[in-house]
C-alpha cells in the first residue's frame, strides 16, 4: 500500500495541469459557440425559460428527465424497509405462459417437455425505498459485535432490516451475508465495498480480488449519471435536440394541419434554455467525486474497532453520492442561459434590424422632399433659407441649434399645422432610428469588450508554464 504523502505528492504535481487544461478547454467551446452571436444575460428566476418547461419537445424531454432523476436520488435517500413489494402468483405466469403457447402452437410443442408448472412468483421491489445502510449501522450495534448477537437481533427485530420484505430468496442472502461478517476482514470488505463483493463474488480471495469486482458496479453507477447530466446539459442545436423535434414531428404528423407546427415550433424554440454551460462544470464535479470514492475504496477506507459513523465508508459516499448528483440536476435545470440562436439566425435578425432601419431612412427621405416641397412654396420661409445661405459660407450639413430652432419655428408658425405634423414625424422619425443605431452600437461594442477579455484571459493562461 502506498502511504498518504505518495498520493499528495501525486495530487499536486498531476492535477493543476489537468485542471488547467480542461478550463481552457470549456473556453475554447464556450468561444467559438457565442464567438458570432450577441450577448445575453442570464435570465430571470421567472423567466420564460422556466415557466414553460413544455414549451417544445426538447424543453419537455429535460423536464421530465430532471424529474426522474430527482425522483431516483430521492427514492435511494428512503429505507428500503418503506414501500410496498409487488408478487405475481406462479399461477397468472402459468396461465399467461399457456395463453402464449395457444397463440404460438409450433413453439408450445417444441417446449411441451419442459415442465413450466414449477415457475417462481415474479418479485418486483421498484417501489420500495433504495438506500440499504449496513447491518450495524441499521441496528445502531459496534462492529465488534459478536456474530451471534448480531443474529439474536435480527431475529428479534426483523423490521429494521435493510434489505425490505423478507422473501425466501432476501433469508438465504441474509443468512449467508451473516456468515460471511464473522471474521474482521469479512467485515471491513463489508463497511467499505458493501454487501455485494461478498455475495456475489464466489472467486475473490483477497482484498483487491472484492476491490477489482467492486469497481465495475461504481463506474457503472457514475457512468449513467454522466450520460444523465449530458442530455441535461445538451444545446439546443445539437444532434440530439434536433433528433427529439425530427421524432416528436412525426409522432404528431397526421394530428396537426400543415401551418400549426412551424408556428408551435418556433413559438417553443424562442423560449427554450441553454444549459450547456454547465456540462464541463458537472463533469468535473462527478469525476472528482468518482475519484474520492475510488481512492476511499483502494486506500484510505479504514475501519477502527471504535463505533463511529465513519467506519460506515460504503453507505456514506452512497448518501454522498445521491445528495450531490440530486443537487447538480437541481442546479442545471434552474439556473439556465438564455438559448442563443445559431449563426444563420444571427443573420437573420441583423437583415431583419437593418431592412428595419432602411425603411426608417426611407421614410426621412420622404419626409425631407415634402419639407422641401413647403419651403419652396412658401414665400417667407424661402426668403428666411436664402439669408441664411448667403450670410453663412457653411455647408447645410454644418446647420446650428438656433438657426435650425428659427426655420422650424417659422415654418411651424406659417405652415400651419399640416407643417407641424411634418416636422413632428420627422423628429420622431430621427430620434427612432438614432435610438436604433445607438442601441446596435452598444450591443456591438459590449460583444467586443467580451471577446477581447476572453482573448487575453487565453492568452494569459496560456503563457504561464505548467508545474
Amino acid at each position: 500500500m502506498v502511504d498518504l504523502t505518495s498520493y499528495l505528492v501525486l495530487g499536486v504535481v498531476l492535477l493543476p495541469p489537468i485542471l488547467r487544461r480542461a478550463q481552457r478547454l470549456s473556453l475554447t467551446m464556450r468561444t467559438a459557440r457565442h464567438s458570432n452571436s450577441l450577448p445575453s444575460p442570464p435570465p430571470k428566476f421567472f423567466s420564460n425559460a422556466r415557466l414553460t418547461p413544455f414549451a417544445s419537445p426538447f424543453s419537455t424531454t429535460v423536464s421530465m428527465a430532471s424529474l426522474l432523476f430527482i425522483l431516483i436520488s430521492c427514492r435511494n435517500l428512503i429505507p428500503a424497509q418503506y414501500g410496498i413489494d409487488l408478487f405475481i402468483p406462479a399461477s397468472i405466469v402459468d396461465a399467461l405462459r399457456r395463453w402464449l403457447h395457444t397463440l404460438y402452437p409450433a413453439r408450445h410443442r417444441s417446449s411441451s417437455s419442459s415442465n413450466v408448472s414449477d415457475s417462481a412468483p415474479i418479485h418486483i421491489d421498484a417501489f420500495r425505498g433504495g438506500y440499504k445502510p449496513d447491518l450495524f449501522l441499521a441496528y445502531n450495534a459496534p462492529i465488534t459485535i459478536p456474530t451471534t448477537t448480531l443474529r439474536k437481533l435480527i431475529n428479534q427485530t426483523p423490521s429494521l432490516l435493510p434489505m425490505g420484505l423478507l422473501t425466501p430468496s432476501r433469508r438465504a442472502e441474509l443468512q449467508a451475508l451473516i456468515a460471511r461478517l464473522s471474521s474482521y476482514e469479512g467485515r471491513r470488505i463489508y463497511l467499505v465495498l458493501g454487501p455485494r463483493p461478498l455475495l456475489d463474488c464466489s472467486f475473490c480471495k483477497t482484498t483487491n480480488d472484492h476491490f477489482w469486482y467492486a469497481l465495475a458496479f461504481v463506474l457503472a453507477s457514475y457512468a449513467w449519471r454522466i450520460v444523465a447530466l449530458g442530455l441535461l446539459t445538451t444545446h439546443p442545436d445539437d444532434s440530439v435536440a434536433v433528433a427529439i423535434r425530427q421524432a416528436c414531428s412525426l409522432l404528431t404528423l397526421g394530428r396537426r394541419s400543415s401551418s400549426l407546427p412551424w408556428r408551435s415550433s418556433a413559438r417553443g424554440r424562442s423560449t427554450e434554455a441553454d444549459r450547456s454551460t454547465w456540462r464541463v462544470s458537472s463533469l468535473l464535479v462527478l469525476l472528482s467525486l468518482l475519484a474520492v470514492e475510488l481512492l476511499v475504496m483502494l486506500e484510505f477506507g479504514q475501519v477502527s474497532s471504535e463505533m463511529s459513523r465513519w467506519n460506515h465508508w460504503h453507505t456514506n459516499l452512497d448518501i454522498l453520492r445521491q445528495l450531490v448528483f440530486g443537487a447538480l440536476v437541481c442546479v442545471i435545470y434552474l439556473f439556465p442561459t438564455r438559448r442563443v440562436g445559431d449563426d444563420f439566425e444571427q443573420s437573420v435578425l441583423h437583415l431583419d434590424s437593418t431592412h428595419q432601419n432602411l425603411q426608417n431612412l426611407l421614410h426621412i427621405s420622404q419626409l425631407l422632399q415634402v419639407a422641401r416641397t413647403v419651403v419652396l412654396q412658401d414665400e417667407q420661409l424661402l426668403d428666411t433659407a436664402s439669408q441664411w445661405k448667403r450670410s453663412s459660407d457653411r455647408s447645410a450639413a454644418d446647420l446650428g441649434p438656433i438657426s435650425a430652432d428659427k426655420i422650424i419655428s417659422t415654418a411651424t408658425s406659417r405652415g400651419g399645422r399640416a407643417a407641424t405634423d411634418l416636422i413632428a414625424q420627422a423628429q420622431a422619425g430621427i430620434h427612432r432610428v438614432t435610438r436604433s443605431w445607438w442601441r446596435n452600437a452598444e450591443l456591438v461594442n459590449r460583444q467586443l469588450d467580451q471577446q477581447d477579455e476572453s482573448t487575453t484571459t487565453l492568452s494569459h493562461d496560456q503563457s504561464v508554464p505548467s508545474t
